[in-house]
């Protein structure tokens, strides 16, 4: 205990380095403090967002009988992610960072080590967890306050600090024999990321069986519920422990314990197994000179671009996730059938004389929720002077991080509208509808996450995770997106078909001026990088 808790502070300064910020004079290391604390405070806030939005409009269609199912859809949203997330970095975070052979160096137990690291990918668990999860308490608070039971704060509180131990346990069980398994393989970071995808898909399409998703509309809220507790069958437990149960509660904590136990005992136990596993390499690399094709240079740039991106796993996970739900979402749709969703569509949608436009609308924004261009400046990281020492145009540069942004989700839009027109026997024009929505909105959003990279760029970082998820630059991207979808779903709702070409216009004003400015500004703004 001696030797882990100075560990744990350690990891708890580097999430929350105030106390850096407040006794260093060194001006970089305050600088690095102060981005570190700004992406800490973003990603909370950006949580924090995403849980208002979501559980106050759902809690106005809600009554004192099933508005439970609110904080149970978060607190599911945040275990996902926090699975999936961890199952793509918890291999190189507990046994392949750069800090392990350090630390084994020092006079510390294997356990000490292997849990301080454990407590490493927990605090980012906890903060989504805490932004999601207690946000939508507050939610509740204010519309169904005279309707919680005595246990409702107290079961929430603890669920907190208890509930990122379960996708910490699963995700980092599974991460580990991932990375082991892909050590070897000559390409192990597309493999890793076929997995993960794997995985995700595995779950949404376990979960989202048909027939009860559009089946009676009077039923919403449980088939919700049902939906809910099949993708995180603690949540029911939860539910329960929210009206009081509190025998509920012990077991959900009991099953928390119990999977972070089993993480533990695995790495200690297995510590060897597993350093070994997961630092081998692949042998017998062999070199062989192709010939060598002349290609213009926004080619050569894209494919050094999307070189990059295929080898960081974590970096496909959190920007192409949203093309993944949007082609499930349109497999479940078709899998669904018409009929059932134009009921729907008739009750609650000015668009139901125009599904093309609707769903082409839906898969867009869905596909640019997770979308991430801002990362793309930080992630040349240290190696950015071999760029500006290239003999071409920055725009050009510039211009090949928006192609390759816009690639999955244009790819995706064009899957799902082909799907839904050949099963919804749509007429053919849907098509380019909705592959052209896709196309705006990818260009939009990548222009405007771009413009965010450049002014909130990060060089100085050790590992791709730093970028990708903790950059105050990714966070407000996606807090951008979330307030212009939003808005985008307000028009709809109010203006029916003038709504959707609003919303066409709403990214044309803001993203347009923004590219026009960095086609002028971009040799200046590399410079200054």
């Amino acid at each position: 205990m001696k030797q882990i808790l100075p560990l744990i502070r350690i990891q708890l300064l580097e999430f929350l380095p105030v106390k850096a910020l407040r006794n260093t004079n060194d001006d970089a290391a305050r600088k690095r403090a102060r981005k570190r604390l700004t992406s800490t405070l973003v990603t909370f806030l950006a949580c924090v967002y995403m849980a208002v939005a979501y559980s106050m409009p759902m809690l106005s269609t809600l009554n004192e009988t099933n508005f439970t199912v609110v904080p149970a859809l978060m607190l599911a949203m945040a275990a996902v992610l926090g699975a999936i997330t961890t199952l793509t970095k918890a291999g190189q975070v507990m046994f392949s960072a750069s800090s392990i052979d350090q630390l084994l160096t020092l006079p510390l137990s294997r356990p000490t080590v292997i849990l301080s690291r454990i407590f490493s990918l927990y605090y980012e668990e906890l903060l989504i967890n805490a932004g999601v999860v207690l946000s939508a308490g507050v939610c509740c608070q204010i519309r169904m306050g005279a309707y919680l039971s005595p246990a409702f704060w107290p079961v929430l509180i603890l669920t907190t600090f208890l509930a990122p131990l379960i996708p910490l346990g699963v995700g980092g069980l599974a991460g580990l024999f991932v990375a082991m398994l892909t050590a070897r393989m000559k390409r192990k970071n597309i493999f890793t990321i076929i997995f993960s995808l794997l995985f995700l898909a595995g779950v949404m399409v376990f979960s989202f069986n048909t027939g009860t998703l559009f089946a009676n509309m009077s039923a919403v809220a449980d088939a919700m519920s049902a939906k809910i507790f099949s993708i995180y069958p603690p949540a029911r437990l939860f539910v329960s422990a929210l009206g009081g149960d509190w025998t509920a509660f012990l077991l959900f904590a009991a099953i928390a314990v119990a999977l972070l136990g089993l993480l533990c005992f695995a790495a200690v136990k297995g510590f060897t197994f597993f350093y070994v596993a997961i630092n081998a390499t692949a042998e017998a690399k062999a070199f062989r000179m192709g010939r060598q094709k002349q290609t213009g240079k926004l080619l050569t740039l894209c494919k050094k671009e999307l070189k990059q991106k295929l080898n960081t796993p974590i970096w496909i996970m959190n920007t192409d996730m949203g093309t993944l739900m949007a082609i499930l979402l349109s497999i479940l749709l078709v899998v669904t059938g018409r009929e059932p969703i134009m009921e729907v569509l008739e009750a609650m949608s000015p668009l139901d004389k125009a599904p093309g436009v609707l769903f082409g609308l839906v898969i867009a924004a869905v596909q640019c929720m997770s979308l991430s261009a801002t990362a793309s400046v930080s992630m040349e990281g240290k190696g950015l002077w071999l760029i500006k020492s290239l003999p071409i145009r920055a725009n050009t540069w510039l211009r090949s991080k928006l192609l390759v942004s816009m690639l999955p989700p244009v790819l995706g839009g064009f899957v799902c509208s082909l799907l839904l027109t050949i099963a919804w026997r749509l007429p053919v024009w849907n098509v380019p509808v909705m592959l052209g929505l896709s196309v705006l909105f990818a260009w939009a959003f990548s222009v405007v996450e771009l413009a965010l990279g450049l002014k909130f760029a990060r060089f100085d970082w050790d590992n791709p995770a730093e970028v990708v998820k903790q950059s105050a630059g990714v966070l407000l991207g996606m807090l951008v997106t979330f307030l212009v979808v939003g808005a985008g779903i307000a028009l709809v709702l109010f203006l029916g078909p003038l709504g959707a070409a609003a919303m066409c216009v709403l990214l044309l004003v803001i993203a347009l001026p923004i590219r026009l400015v960095m086609g002028k500004r971009s040799e200046k703004m590399i410079t200054n990088l």
